[in-house]
């Protein structure tokens, strides 16, 4: 009678606690895993420029996690300019939070002529979009984030080719 009390617990223990990084009755937990502290961008026409994000990062599950990397999508007043990624290691405890800052090298062609002309500075819808990577040994969970605000920037690249949108 123990022996059979002793497998059913294991039996249903498995089935709730599922895989490492798993976060049981909380389907929506790594899309709210990740916050937008801050976002700040600077492009320079000789194709130089840095995205630089500040995320707070916290790990929903009871298990602890490696934050393994960090990708992006750049958006400048609709048109996307930049998309990356980049590696990070860092740890991060059960159920705990921890700041992320982020910079990302922005590389554009050189510009000459008109378009290097930087003019003045303008308000620009900027979104940047992507996620975190939470890793729980071998099992992976990306954890996605979204922010949309208007910067003033001093200057955007020209779309090029045939994949400007």
């Amino acid at each position: 009678m123990r022996a059979r009390r002793a497998v059913l617990a294991l039996l249903c223990g498995g089935v709730l606690s599922g895989c490492l990084g798993s976060v049981p009755f909380r389907p929506r937990a790594y899309d709210e895993a990740v916050r937008v502290e801050s976002v700040a961008v600077d492009f320079r026409p000789e194709g130089s420029g840095v995205l630089d994000l500040a995320l707070e990062v916290s790990n929903p599950s009871s298990d602890a996690a490696t934050l393994a990397s960090v990708d992006f999508e750049l958006r400048v007043d609709g048109r996307r300019v930049a998309v990356g990624s980049q590696q990070v290691a860092s740890a991060l405890g059960p159920d705990a939070r921890l700041p992320l800052r982020v910079l990302f090298p922005l590389a554009t062609d050189p510009v000459t002529g008109a378009g290097a002309d930087a003019g003045a500075p303008a308000l620009r819808n900027v979104t940047v979009r992507g996620g975190v990577v939470l890793r729980f040994g071998g099992t992976e969970r990306r954890a996605p984030f979204q922010d949309e605000r208007r910067l003033r920037l001093d200057w955007v690249p020209p779309p090029q080719g045939p994949d400007a949108d």
